[in-house]
């Protein structure tokens, strides 16, 4: 547990690609005033997200508690259906005028809305004597990933998360294959692996392994291959010898069914095919596991016994997982008692025991070191609750990548692309490379002339 707790402590040497995103708007941001008192009328604050029925739930919960502190606080929460929607509608709604409150996203996201005036600073509020926070009890590398704005901290950290591997243990035992507790795997022994566990015969499958999201596999392994991506002016640095070599030898595992896409069968997330074992080992996000648990998914007679590990990292290279999941920004369109109130709502669900509550139940991971530190995230990493038993494995298989954890830089401006634009253009670069519409020398070009002005 002490080494734990060390990785968390030592997040903010784990990252990468970081630093400064030049706020390029022409209209000065409104200055920030963080009132003393809370007002005692009526104060109506609408909050988008992204959370489903299952996390909504717990959101609720979490509302209702809020409530209690802040009985003239009402909340009006907003689900959508992914990041993407998000996105849009927030930036239709910065140009409309007519904007949510508080909003979840990442720092391409917030870095579009700060380029439209559509988020404010929220660094008098951290500082304040009456309503401030305590910055050195977040994770590093989650503030410096919030930090990375040139004219101010425009977000806080709230749902992180990174990626796993889940496989299919009862095929692997079959086959007499086993992993030690959070092994990391490289690649080169997934293609030895594949060998195995790669076939139509019993306990094995059409492929070994899916990755869910492209544009996660273009980046991290730009990291791992050590071949240059983006940065923080906004260069798009894909056109080099490197990330060709990478694409090329990714493209050989999708040939050689040691790697594929959920493309493959028109869907958007790997999980249902690995519940139907035509995959053996799926990739994707630690806040999507219940999703790939036969016991949460399958009636009793089709379910099998699962395993977690850490993502793949490829032989002699630098290792990297990928630092993910979204923060909470406050809009500007909003006055000083919502911005208050807003502020007070992020600060509640960003504290110790319900940061901790918000990763056990929800598969994201706490934004503080108190949170880790805690009783209750304690025992679920040492002492689970039956119950929680995969949520243990998934907590300490995060942990067992702490040290390596990267983002990117997050850019937009007039006359330059965003950085969630070139993240959008790596992954169609990756689908096609795997479908075969273009070859490797191709899709970069394609992803070069779509990222031109």
């Amino acid at each position: 547990m002490k080494k734990l707790l060390l990785l968390v402590l030592m997040f903010g040497l784990g990252f990468s690609l970081t630093g400064c995103l030049s706020s390029r708007r022409d209209v000065e941001q409104a200055e920030v005033v963080v009132l003393t008192e809370l007002p005692d009328e009526q104060i109506t604050i609408t909050f988008w997200h992204i959370y489903g029925l299952d996390k909504s739930a717990l959101l609720n919960e979490l509302i209702a508690e809020f409530a209690e502190l802040y009985p003239n606080i009402v909340i009006d929460s907003v689900g959508y259906g992914n990041y993407p929607e998000v996105l849009s509608k927030t930036k239709k709604a910065i140009g409309t005028g007519v904007t949510p409150d508080f909003v979840v996203g990442y720092p391409d996201h917030f870095a579009e809305y700060l380029d439209l005036g559509g988020i404010i600073p929220l660094d008098k509020f951290i500082e304040s004597e009456e309503w401030g926070v305590d910055l050195t009890d977040f994770i590093d590398s989650y503030v410096a990933e919030n930090q990375q704005y040139a004219d101010g901290m425009y977000s806080l950290p709230y749902s992180k998360s990174t990626e796993m591997m889940v496989y299919n243990k009862e095929f692997f035992d079959a086959q007499g294959i086993t992993f030690t507790e959070n092994q990391i795997l490289t690649w080169e022994e997934m293609e030895v692996i594949a060998d195995t566990m790669v076939g139509t015969g019993e306990n094995q499958c059409e492929f070994l392994a899916s990755y869910d999201s492209s544009a996660n596999l273009f980046i991290n392994s730009s990291r791992q291959w050590g071949a240059p991506y983006t940065n923080a002016a906004g260069d798009v640095l894909v056109d080099n010898q490197d990330t060709r070599d990478m694409l090329t030898y990714l493209k050989t595992l999708m040939d050689d069914k040691v790697l594929v896409l959920p493309l493959e069968w028109d869907a958007t997330f790997g999980s249902a095919n690995f519940l139907a074992q035509d995959v053996c080992m799926t990739i994707g996000s630690t806040a999507g596991l219940k999703y790939n648990l036969p016991t949460e998914q399958l009636d009793t007679a089709d379910q099998f016994e699962v395993g977690l590990l850490p993502i793949p990292q490829f032989e002699d290279g630098v290792n990297s997982a990928m630092q993910q999941g979204p923060n909470i920004a406050i809009m500007e369109n909003t006055d000083d008692a919502e911005r208050l109130a807003a502020w007070l709502f992020i600060k509640f669900l960003t504290n110790t025991e319900n940061s901790a509550r918000w990763a056990i139940d929800t598969g994201y991971l706490p934004v503080r070191k108190s949170s880790v530190d805690s009783v209750l995230y304690q025992d679920l990493l040492n002492n689970p609750d039956p119950d929680y038993i995969y949520e243990s494995m998934l907590a300490n298989v995060a942990y067992s990548q702490v040290d390596f954890f990267a983002y990117d830089p997050a850019f937009a401006g007039v006359g330059q692309i965003s950085s969630s634009k070139v993240r959008e253009e790596a992954g169609y670069a990756v689908e096609a490379v795997f479908v075969g519409t273009k070859t490797v020398d191709e899709a970069i070009q394609e992803m070069i002339n779509q990222l031109s002005w």
